[in-house]
């Protein structure tokens, strides 16, 4: 039994997967409105029905990609590596994921990526980006009101304010990033730590 789980870890993933994180790194790089299932169909070597067997319609497999960004945002908040961090380690462990999304060719965040097409969006994407927002914010808010009560962090207004204010900013730094380099990015991370930091 434990050498057949070996080996299912071993295998490349399955057409579906590989279907999802394509579309999902597409959809980091160029937005949602800018492949088409053509593209995908040509970078994967298979044939565009093959997609649509998998995922119906590009709303299905957009709603997918956002769904699937949820998950892994709930899973990394729950992980003990994160979870049983002090206020600080967690607010520089959220930093840590935004400065990964710059180290794989300064790629925006799904929010960034989204906002600006949220309009032409369908509505399942659209919902289940708000839940991805809001839940992010309030994970940020509660950890900032912790931070504020122990005194290890420091901000006027509310947590939940706040939080939405360093989200804003980070997308907004990413996509500074993506214009210039790395130097406004960490510059403007600098500024975060420096109000934020007690």
């Amino acid at each position: 039994m434990a050498n057949k789980a070996q080996q299912t870890t071993t295998l490349a993933p399955d057409t579906r997967t590989r279907i999802l994180d394509l579309a999902e790194a597409l959809l980091l790089e160029r937005g949602f409105n800018a492949f088409s299932y053509q593209h995908l169909a040509k970078e994967l070597g298979i044939k565009p029905a093959a997609i649509h067997y998998h995922y119906p319609s590009k709303d299905d497999l957009g709603t997918a990609i956002v769904t699937r960004q949820l998950r892994r945002l709930r899973k990394w908040r729950d992980l003990p590596r994160v979870a049983n961090l002090s206020p600080v380690e967690q607010f520089e462990a959220l930093l840590a994921v935004y400065d990964n999304h710059l180290g794989q060719e300064r790629r925006v965040c799904l929010f960034g990526s989204l906002a600006a097409d949220f309009r032409t969006l369908p509505l399942p994407m659209q919902a289940e980006l708000r839940t991805f927002n809001r839940e992010l914010t309030e994970w940020l808010a509660q950890v900032l009101a912790v931070g504020r009560a122990t005194g290890t962090l420091r901000f006027v207004g509310s947590p939940a304010a706040k939080s939405a204010q360093v989200l804003t900013t980070l997308a907004g730094a990413l996509q500074v990033a993506r214009v210039h380099d790395e130097t406004p990015f960490q510059v403007i991370v600098g500024q975060l730590r420096l109000e934020l930091l007690a």
